[in-house]
Formats: structure tokens, sequence, C-alpha cells
């Protein structure tokens, strides 16, 4: 079950329950103004003009367990100004992350080690949302 978009902790939260309603379905949200002021505080930028994430879940068949998150996030960032010319960044990145629980991780290092990994809890639910900010930041200071 997808979740609506929620002030959580994080300023772009999507919380995403891992079940068969959310795999294998190619979903799309974006950053409210709210969120994009947010954003731009957290990261010490001066403004996210836009941010879209465009994702998919699927099962891995190759560990028990585990999922594969391939995400698209497309924004336009203004870093800074300086004698009012803008140094703005278009980013249109693709990523992919393998998601699972901890004992999951722990059992499966070896085959995990060059991957991006992102935990879900007891539950299997995870911010997704959070991942893709995550990935927002590194490819702003890039």
């Amino acid at each position: 079950m997808i979740c609506s978009p929620q002030r959580n902790k994080n300023e772009f939260s999507r919380v995403v329950k891992l079940c068969e309603f959310a795999l294998d379905t190619k979903f799309f949200t974006n950053a409210s103004c709210d969120e994009l002021v947010h954003m731009a505080k957290r990261f010490e930028i001066e403004k996210i003009k836009n941010f879209e994430f465009e994702y998919i879940i699927t099962k891995r068949e190759d560990i028990w367990d585990a999922y594969s998150l391939f995400g698209r996030i497309i924004a336009t960032v203004i870093k800074f100004t300086v004698a009012e010319k803008d140094e703005s960044v278009e980013i249109n990145e693709k990523f992919d992350v393998i998601l699972l629980s901890e004992d999951t991780a722990r059992n499966n290092y070896e085959q995990l080690q060059d991957s991006d990994i992102e935990l879900f809890d007891k539950n299997k639910e995870i911010d997704i949302g959070e991942i893709a900010a995550q990935y927002l930041s590194l490819c702003i200071f890039m």
C-alpha cells in the first residue's frame, strides 16, 4: 500500500509498504512547494525549483525477501546566487537500490558488498522519498 505524503521527520517522505500492490508498477510523485523549501534548507542551498521522482519496485529472485528499487529523479536546483546570477543545476539521474531487512543484509553480505542497500522495518515499510532526497543531495554536490 502506498501512503500519501505526510510531514514526517524527512522533508520528502513517501513511505511504502512492500507488498504485492507496490510491486512491478511504475509510480510518479513530486515535491510540494513546502517540501521544496524544507529540502533546500536541509541541503543549505538557495532553492529547489522542482523535484520529480518516478520509481518501480521489483522482487529480487536472487536474494530471499529482498527488493530492487529503480528510481529516476528530475530537479532544477539553484545552489547559490552571486551578483544576481543564479548558479543552477539541472538534474536527471537514475539510481537503483536493494531494499531488505537487516537479517537478510547480514546473511548476504558477500553478494551485497558492491550494492547500495536500504533497510526496511519489521513491517516491511520504507521511506523511498528519503532515499530519493539523499540521491538528490548527492547530485547537487557532485
